[in-house]
């Protein structure tokens, strides 16, 4: 399904599609499926990451959209990757744009009239809408600051500079010509996928601009049941060891973003295990 924005060539089309990972969360609950499900003229893909046996297939394949199990959960960065090549099976030439998006990220109407004014004006490679998470003193989820080694909220990210400017997958729209070249680092599981796709185009020169659309990430960062904490701290600390690998500075700064996550965890959950870890 091709999306017809009216670029300067009016009659040829431009292929839009949207890659949803889904996990353990059934479709009716997910804002963000029932939000693209509703415009038919975005190629839908959904990858489905999910461990607790729930079918989602026959809900996705008759909705018209296209179905990819992973068989588990393999992670952001193969679902992305298998998404993808897929997307090259059906348009070898990757002149379209895609979306990225989390199953539980709610989508205003506002972000599709912006995505279409972007894919016209061609003016970068890369559209990074504005994120929050409840937490408006924090700052936004996205944009972000990525200024080597950290990455950091901002409340201003319309001030950031373009060699500065980071952000999260979800809801980012990127022009697919950048994946003729590049897959997501599979090393990564879940966390800094995001970061790690931003500081690469960047090193590529990539043109990053914030799209005038604000979404709303539900993150339940506060978790009190110990065990699961800890299930997650684990896995973000095999994610970051890949990221921060290089230099000195990002061994550091590795370091202590771990004790920082384990103090907060002890603190929510008061399980003095998370010190062993």
């Amino acid at each position: 399904m091709k999306l017809n924005l009216h670029s300067k060539e009016p009659d040829i089309p431009v292929p839009l599609y949207a890659i949803l990972v889904a996990y353990n969360n059934l479709l009716e609950n997910s804002p963000s499926y029932q939000a693209l499900n509703k415009h038919k003229d975005i190629q839908l893909i959904v990858c489905d990451n999910s461990t607790n046996g729930v079918d989602i297939r026959s809900n996705v394949v008759e909705d018209g959209n296209i179905y990819i199990s992973m068989h588990g959960n393999r992670g952001l960065s193969k679902a992305y990757n298998r998404a993808l090549d897929q997307i090259q099976v059906e348009d070898p030439t990757l002149e379209g744009y895609v979306m990225l998006f989390d199953d539980d990220t709610k989508i205003s109407n506002q972000y599709f009239e912006e995505v279409k004014k972007a894919i016209h004006k061609k003016e970068a490679d890369i559209y990074l809408p504005l994120v929050t998470d409840g937490h408006p003193e924090q700052g936004y989820l996205s944009p972000s600051i990525l200024r080597e080694p950290y990455v950091h909220r901002t409340k201003t990210p319309w001030l950031l500079k373009e060699q500065e400017i980071c952000g999260i997958n979800s809801g980012m729209l990127i022009s697919l010509s950048l994946f003729k070249e590049y897959r997501y680092n599979e090393e990564l599981f879940l966390d800094h996928v995001d970061h790690d796709f931003i500081r690469s185009m960047r090193k590529q020169k990539a043109i990053i601009k914030i799209l005038n659309a604000e979404l709303n990430q539900d993150l339940s960062s506060f978790q009190t049941d110990g065990t699961k904490a800890i299930s997650r701290y684990d896995i973000l600390k095999r994610d970051l060891n890949v990221f921060y690998k290089e230099g000195w500075k990002n061994r550091l700064y590795y370091y202590y973003v771990l004790f920082r996550r384990k103090g907060s965890i002890f603190m929510q959950t008061k399980d003095w295990r998370i010190w062993l870890h």
